[in-house]
């Protein structure tokens, strides 16, 4: 079934297992313009174009977390851990996998990034080093995309393409006018996504600051401020609305009263309990006290 239905029918690959125990594991998701396809599997052969009358104009850009064999246009390359690879849709390839692997595979329209990079044909087979500022940031976006299992309206699955395609084309090492868009455009929105990303992470930690997360993108922390701002907001009010929150949901947790007050707005990052109490009131309109009795009448 693996090999008809999923290979034969939906990738146009064939699918042959290079040893006894035959596992695999897909998550495919389609989006306005593109598709994106989480999996794992055991080692297997992937023959890509198995009825090349079915093949379309697409390209796939694939990375994984274990060694892998690319074979296409008469170029071989070993994919390793990290590094990621571009591939035509519309020609004959071949991928073997030795040992279990994890892999994501994004599916993109040749005509998207053609325009967008010159020379497109001599992108194919050539490795993008892991440590490539885009194909990173992209990985990170993925990352999010697939941890948020409700259905984006359409606008926001065009936005999400959009911003896909302008790191594919920045991960590629695009020069001219496809990467001075993808800089103005898709850049900047997947770095603030990264950014507000790791704020929710450091919550807990009072000392967290825009320099923090200004070293961790590699980035100055006037640039951290701009993206903030651009996005509607403040790196200080995102932080303090996004500890308030948090601190909101653990007080109506009635799981929660066996902790005070104090050690909930610690743990949300509050150093200052007085700052806490204050900052709460003004934005929820009610005392932290306020919250907890409802949760704790609500269990009686």
């Amino acid at each position: 079934m693996f090999r008809e239905m999923f290979g034969r029918g939906v990738t146009n690959m064939d699918i042959e297992p290079l040893g006894e125990e035959c596992r695999a594991n897909i998550e495919l998701r389609l989006f306005p313009g593109a598709s994106v396809m989480w999996g794992s599997n055991t080692p297997h052969r992937f023959d890509n174009g198995y009825d090349l009358g079915k093949a379309d104009d697409d390209c796939l850009f694939v990375w994984a977390s274990t060694p892998g064999l690319f074979r296409q246009l008469g170029r071989e390359v070993t994919v390793g851990a990290g590094p990621a690879v571009l591939m035509s849709c519309n020609d004959k390839a071949v991928v073997e996998n030795g040992s279990s692997i994890h892999h994501v595979t994004l599916k993109v329209p040749r005509a998207t990034l053609k325009p967008r990079i010159k020379g497109l044909e001599d992108a194919f087979l050539r490795l993008v080093p892991a440590d490539t500022d885009a194909l990173r940031l992209l990985k990170g976006y993925l990352t999010t995309v697939h941890a948020d299992h409700a259905a984006a309206g359409i606008d926001a699955q065009r936005a999400m393409v959009l911003h896909i395609y302008d790191l594919i084309t920045l991960a590629l090492g695009a020069t001219g006018d496809g990467a001075a868009l993808a800089s103005r455009r898709g850049l900047p929105a997947v770095r603030l996504d990264a950014m507000k990303k790791h704020v929710l992470e450091q919550l807990s930690n009072p000392s967290l600051s825009v320099n923090d997360v200004a070293r961790r993108q590699g980035v100055t922390p006037r640039y951290v401020q701009k993206l903030f701002e651009t996005g509607g907001s403040t790196f200080s009010s995102f932080l303090l609305a996004s500890r308030l929150s948090l601190a909101h949901r653990r007080l109506s947790d009635p799981g929660t009263l066996s902790s005070s007050i104090s050690t909930i707005a610690a743990d949300c990052g509050f150093g200052d309990l007085s700052y806490f109490n204050q900052s709460f009131r003004r934005t929820f309109g009610e005392t932290p006290s306020d919250v907890r009795n409802r949760a704790r009448r609500h269990m009686d």
